[in-house]
């Protein structure tokens, strides 16, 4: 009897030990640029429908997420709002190589809160009851140095300028009326749509891309996940047209398609 409990005490961690072998081969965690959080999480749940995966998404500005994956955090992919961060990674040996791709191309909008907009972009900006413009911190968020582009090439100069940490940071200063106005995701916009059930178009200025670096939103595969499969299909999910779809509609512009004999990066 002692040896029948033996044994089966044995299987038991056996069994153990091989069903937290597959929970660890199909688990993901994930690195991600404040912006493009729900549409990442919209992306992971339907890739979950059909394949078994668990994702652990950790949010926030691209600098910072950058910072924690040089430090050691560990993160099997890297969704930038840049393709700086992602570039350096592979070049300092934390990245597999040709594992980047281009997910999706950001854009600024400018959201005046509860005040209808009037005028073009200029126009709005010039209005001497401006006091306070919310913006993202350049040095570590593309949104940010995006906005503070568009500032300078419009040659408009003297305001205050609330910073947020991140894009999404800026966005709830918005949001909790902490500025007069500020520059944020388009994406966010969709968002803050969908979860409310309000449009919001009377008062967001849409940016023309000539008045800032296109920001090119870049992923890649991390180190560590070299031999994780759960998180290397996920990264070609996200290059599947379904996917494409739910990133446009989520208010993104993506790059053309890839050709099968088009080398990653």
């Amino acid at each position: 009897m002692m040896l029948k409990r033996v044994l089966a005490a044995m299987l038991l961690c056996v069994y153990a030990a091989c069903g937290a072998k597959v929970l660890a081969q199909d688990e993901v965690r994930i690195a991600v640029a404040a912006n493009f959080q729900s549409t990442l999480e919209a992306l992971a749940a339907s890739y979950s429908q059909t394949h078994p995966a668990h994702f652990a998404i950790t949010a926030g500005a691209t600098g910072l997420l950058y910072t924690q994956i040089v430090q050691g955090a560990p993160f099997d992919l890297f969704f930038a709002a840049d393709r700086e961060r992602p570039l350096r990674l592979e070049q300092e040996g934390l990245a597999v190589a040709e594992t980047r791709i281009t997910y999706a191309v950001g854009r600024l909008v400018l959201w005046t809160p509860n005040r209808k907009v009037s005028g073009d972009l200029k126009q709005v900006l010039a209005d001497p009851g401006i006091r306070t413009i919310a913006i993202a911190n350049p040095a570590a968020a593309p949104y940010g140095k995006g906005a503070m582009e568009v500032l300078q090439s419009l040659g408009l100069t003297g305001y205050r300028i609330v910073q947020g940490e991140s894009i999404g940071q800026t966005f709830q200063f918005l949001a909790t009326a902490n500025a007069d106005l500020g520059f944020v995701a388009r994406s966010q916009i969709r968002d803050y749509e969908k979860a409310n059930g309000r449009s919001l178009s009377t008062e967001i200025v849409e940016v023309t891309p000539d008045l800032y670096a296109p920001i090119m939103q870049d992923a890649v595969l991390l180190k560590r996940a070299a031999n994780n499969p759960a998180a290397r299909a996920f990264l070609e999910f996200v290059e599947s047209q379904e996917s494409r779809d739910v990133i446009q509609s989520y208010g993104y512009d993506t790059p053309p398609p890839r050709t099968e004999d088009h080398a990653r990066h």
